[in-house]
Formats: C-alpha cells, structure tokens, sequence
C-alpha cells in the first residue's frame, strides 16, 4: 500500500491545528482577565458587576440583584493572561478558578455548590431558590470554622474560597420549579437555608404520616369512648381518663414528628 503524499500530511496536520486551536479559543478566551476602572473599593475576590453607565467600570455586584453578576476581581499576577489599558487598575476573570469571598450566610459551603450573592454587596454565599444567577460553582468546603476573615449580616462568617468563575443562570431552577413556591417559602423560612426538593417532600411526607397517625388515634379513641359511654355511663370517669390518655399519646406523636421534621429541615 503506498503512503500518504507529503502534500497530504501536511493538509492534515494544518486541518488539526486549526480545529484545536478552534476548540481551545473559547476555553483560553475564558481564562483571559481584562482591567476595569473601578467605582469604590473593589477588592480582590469581590464579586463585581458592570456600571449600568459604563462597561468600562466595575462595581461591587448588588446584593439585591444577581442578575447583574459579571465575574470576580482578581490579582493581575494570579491570571495566566491579562489584557491592561492604562488607568484601569481592577483586574476581572470571568472563567477559572479563583479566590472568592463567600459568606455562610445561606448555610455551609460544599465542595460543588452554586454561588450566588448574599445580602452583602460584593460577597457570594450558597445560591437560593430564588436567584436565577450565579457567579461560580465552589472547589471548596466552608463552614465558617476556619479561614474567617469578617463577619456578614445574620452573624455569617465570611472567608475566602476557590471557586470555579462560571457566571450564567441558575442550574438548580429547574429543580425548584417542582415545589410550589408557597410551599418552598414556608419550608425554607422554617430551615433558614435552601433546600432541595426531595428534603421538601419528605418533610412533607413526614407531617402527612405524623397527623395521619395522631388524627387516627384521637379518631378511635374518642369514638370507642363515646361507645363504651352509651353502653355503661357508670364507668364514664374511667372511660374519660382512658380518653385523656388518647389525647396525650397522639399529641406526643405529632409533636415527635414535627420535631423529627425540624431536625430534617435545619440539619
């Protein structure tokens, strides 16, 4: 069999370095840190959005509006390439990972959780329900045992985490969108943290065995002691503290398990 023409390999190896140099762009593109005027103090590893005014300016990004998320300030030595223009002292990444301030504010931390923002302008926390967009995905734990560098609102800590810089839209939405929001609230307000939907529903589950269990206990117990009444009214003090003791057992078994619920919800 005859080789290849050098003609040929030569073709061929020009068609594969420019697919991989196609395929590697945007992931580089990524990688690349620009420089921003800053307005305020804009630190490194805030979360920062662009100026409604002028996208050459960098502000912290807005607690109450995660939508605005941009990328993460940064330190011009700590990304492989920047792009500077003269004057603009605010390095910001938008793909890799980097350092993140992040607050426990919305619970602890885990290695592979969305951020968004907390209720501090500037500092990420734990993405909610609520929020349609992050700033990354977390390459860290934090809980606030260590590494604490300040205290947020609510008594979080906060600290600085490894995160990868991936800002878009909320991932866990379509999650959320299986519990209805009312119910969502309610449980979360409950938990003082985000939950999924399989802890919703099974807290739920929860309470609907627990009051099924104590409404049947009451059900019968008042029913045979109405009987037992009818048929011999001598015994109706004996009969009421029996009745008295049907009451007690079913309150002790709804209060377990909403106890039982709570301790699902907040741990």
């Amino acid at each position: 069999m005859k080789g290849l023409p050098l003609r040929r390999i030569i073709k061929l190896c020009l068609l594969a370095a420019v697919s991989a140099a196609l395929f590697a762009a945007p992931t580089y593109a990524d990688t690349i840190a620009r420089s921003f005027y800053a307005k305020g103090n804009v630190e490194p590893g805030r979360v920062v959005a662009l100026s409604v005014s002028d996208n050459t300016i960098v502000e912290l990004a807005p607690a109450d509006d995660p939508n605005r998320i941009y990328g993460v300030a940064i330190e011009q030595k700590a990304a492989p390439a920047t792009v500077e223009q003269p004057g603009r002292t605010v390095f910001v990444a938008t793909g890799g990972v980097y350092p993140v301030v992040a607050s426990t504010e919305n619970g602890a931390i885990k290695t592979g959780d969305y951020l968004s923002m907390s209720s501090s302008d500037g500092v990420a926390a734990k993405v909610t329900s609520r929020q349609t967009f992050i700033i990354g995905r977390s390459s860290e734990n934090f809980d606030g045992s260590t590494g604490v560098i300040g205290t947020g609102n609510r008594g979080a800590k906060i600290g600085k985490i490894n995160a990868e810089i991936i800002p878009g839209r909320n991932p866990q939405l379509r999650e959320s969108t299986a519990v209805p929001l009312p119910l969502r609230l309610f449980v979360e307000s409950i938990a003082g943290k985000p939950l999924s939907a399989a802890r919703i529903y099974s807290a739920l589950l929860i309470f609907i065995i627990t009051a099924a269990i104590a409404f049947g206990l009451l059900w019968v117990g008042v029913r045979s002691g109405m009987i037992s009444i009818g048929r011999n009214p001598l015994s109706k003090h004996l009969i009421m503290q029996n009745l008295a003791q049907v009451i007690v057992a079913a309150t002790v078994v709804f209060a377990g398990g909403l106890f039982g619920i709570y301790l699902l919800l907040r741990v």
